[in-house]
């Protein structure tokens, strides 16, 4: 998990690039590692589901079929959301990027994402609490809120587009953080129910 969480923080990280900054020579070059990097998300959540679920399973293996199929599902989501990104990325390659007004929440509500997902491995790998993960949580849904707040009471001044595009970009900042953090939940609860602890 802690490799799925590893390879969501890059490409979460490529995309919010992307649609933060301003396109340049090396655009389809940032877009092309963004599809790498995914496909190699997908493929370590592929994986981890064939190896789990492809063994003949015994009632012993509960928490590993269980595991596998919350984890799998929860990445191949995030995974979606990160592709339509890009997608949004792409479509405006060629165009001015995010207006000014939405552009600096959707950026801080990217790098708040970003920060969950490093707050999530601690989780898995340093053996934190998963409680250390409520504030960031708390704040990527304050900022989800506000971000909403000011495009639909008309707080601020865009193009439609650049507002539908900010909106989806939220939603999608939002539900990554609460599939990371709760990939990072699982990891804590086989844990707690390892013996010895």
């Amino acid at each position: 998990m802690a490799s799925l969480l590893r390879e969501t923080h890059a490409a979460l990280g490529i995309a919010t690039d992307l649609v933060t900054t301003a396109g340049g020579a090396d655009t389809e070059r940032r877009m092309a590692d963004l599809v790498s990097t995914l496909c190699g998300l997908r493929g370590e959540a592929d994986d981890l589901a064939a190896t789990v679920l492809g063994t003949v399973t015994q009632e012993r293996d509960r928490e590993s079929v269980l595991t596998a199929l919350y984890v799998a599902g929860d990445t191949a989501r995030i995974g979606v959301l990160i592709e339509q990104m890009g997608d949004i990325a792409r479509a405006r390659n060629s165009g001015p990027r995010l207006a000014e007004p939405v552009l600096v929440p959707v950026g801080d509500l990217g790098g708040a994402c970003l920060r969950l997902l490093a707050r999530a491995r601690d989780v898995l790998q340093l053996d934190a609490p998963p409680a250390a993960m409520d504030g960031d949580l708390a704040d990527i849904t304050a900022r989800q809120r506000g971000l909403s707040r000011l495009l639909l009471t008309g707080g601020t001044v865009c193009p439609v587009r650049d507002a539908a595009d900010a909106a989806v970009l939220g939603r999608c900042y939002e539900e990554c953080a609460h599939r990371a953090a709760a990939m990072a939940r699982i990891a804590a609860l086989l844990r707690e129910g390892a013996p010895g602890r």
